[in-house]
């Protein structure tokens, strides 16, 4: 069994037994200096006195004396004192009660009494039984109740140091298996029936190998899109140059444009790389200024609309101005930017983009980004903050998106202490709602 059983295990039973002599010795102790008698020898000292006092009463009052004097004797002297006329009958009837005495195997002591007229009397008198070893006094009666109290101390301790080392045990060999890298350990389902600390502690647990788990697929998808990405813009460039080498030098300007395209594409790849790299894994200290969050998204729609041709989607603005935050203001114009133009690429030219700003409380404000596009399917919507995550595989690459726009906008709202979330227009089109705290280090109401 492991150290802490028996660490548990004499504890509690060295404390049960350290106990257990103490109030030995302390009842021993009060016995031996405030006794004047041992119990045996006190009871038969009584027992003695009641039948001098039966034999006065007798001589002085006769039969009828006796017989009161019979029944208002003690309780305990009640059934230990019997008196026989001279036909053999007991004067009180209790005939039932000296046969019980006779069958207990009880001494009975025998003597006469006589009254003024000379009338025989017989006396029969019960010694007490002594009190079993056990419940004795004396060295023999202590060794043994200390014993008997070793014994049930010890049982009892067993099972208390078993029900607290057992989820010790399961807990420590679950965590050296996630210490080893296997993070498939669960101890919830062995300790669901415990309700208290061990039980939560399980339950904790279990959820930060899940979470240790997520984070480590998370991790090795990245490094496999990453991988992914990263190849096919540099196949395509060893494909344009293979076919730049065997063409007339005349028409490798084409293909020299085609290079700086696939060029420009991979450093925006890398740069994405590299945003969602620093927010997830050593995210900087943010600069933070108090500024009006209202007229930074003016100035994002007006710079965004500079870039939309005349016939293309326009973004309107509802603003609740002024919306002053605190915050930092370069992050969230990326974050921003970034779903704005996630609206305008899945927007399909259907109709406009709409960016609505509110303060809900005095701790916390709601920006809206809204398109009118076909909107996604409600098994995606709680993925698309995930990096690399598509959900049009074929739309994304075709148009130059590699799924990593929301994910880096996400993680820049949770460094504000914000939360961000997608839904389905009742009308149609995606809504993706960022809602922020207006100073850092307030309840933003989550």
């Amino acid at each position: 069994m492991p150290r802490m059983f028996w660490k548990l295990f004499f504890s509690i039973w060295l404390s049960i037994m350290a106990f257990a002599v103490v109030v030995s010795w302390i009842n021993q102790t009060v016995i031996l200096r405030n006794g004047v008698e041992e119990p045996a020898a006190a009871f038969e000292s009584r027992l003695n006195h009641f039948k001098s006092k039966l034999a006065s009463d007798l001589k002085q009052g006769g039969e009828r004396k006796l017989k009161k004097a019979l029944r208002d004797l003690p309780p305990h002297m009640h059934n230990q004192i019997f008196v026989m006329d001279a036909n053999g009958n007991e004067l009180l009837g209790r005939e039932r009660a000296l046969g019980r005495q006779k069958q207990g195997r009880s001494r009975l002591a025998s003597m006469q009494l006589r009254d003024a007229n000379g009338q025989v009397y017989t006396l029969l008198s019960a010694s007490r039984r002594p009190p079993r070893t056990l419940l004795a006094p004396g060295p023999q009666g202590v060794g043994l109740r200390l014993g008997v109290a070793a014994v049930i101390s010890a049982l009892l301790s067993v099972l208390l140091a078993r029900y607290l080392a057992a989820p010790l045990g399961h807990l420590s060999r679950a965590s050296r298996q996630l210490a080893t890298g296997d993070l498939t350990v669960r101890v919830g389902a062995i300790l669901d029936q415990r309700k208290d600390e061990f039980g939560q502690l399980a339950l904790d647990m279990d959820e930060m190998a899940g979470r240790l788990q997520a984070s480590q697929q998370a991790n090795q998808r990245l490094l496999r899109d990453v991988s992914h990405e990263l190849r096919s813009p540099l196949a395509r460039l060893r494909v344009a140059l293979e076919i730049a080498r065997n063409k007339d030098q005349s028409l490798v300007a084409a293909e020299l444009n085609r290079i700086e395209l696939e060029s420009e594409r991979l450093e925006k790849l890398v740069d994405e790389v590299l945003s969602l790299l620093r927010e997830s894994s050593a995210p900087q200290e943010l600069k933070l200024l108090h500024f009006d969050l209202a007229e930074m998204l003016q100035d994002l729609a007006n710079t965004v609309n500079y870039e939309v041709a005349d016939d293309g989607e326009q973004i309107e603005l509802c603003l609740q101005a002024p919306l002053t935050l605190e915050a930092d203001q370069e992050l969230l114009w990326r974050v921003f930017e970034n779903l704005l133009r996630n609206a305008l690429l899945h927007s399909g030219g259907s109709g406009n983009i709409q960016i609505s700003a509110k303060q809900v409380s005095s701790n916390e404000l709601q920006v809206s980004v809204s398109d009118s596009g076909p909107g996604i399917a409600e098994t995606h919507i709680s993925r698309i903050f995930e990096p690399f995550y598509r959900v049009d595989e074929a739309r994304n690459r075709s148009s130059g998106g590699h799924g990593l726009g929301l994910a880096i906008a996400a993680s820049a709202v949770r460094r504000h202490g914000g939360r961000i979330s997608a839904s389905n227009r009742q009308g149609g089109g995606l809504e993706v709602l960022v809602s922020l705290p207006v100073q850092q280090g307030q309840d933003s109401g989550a």
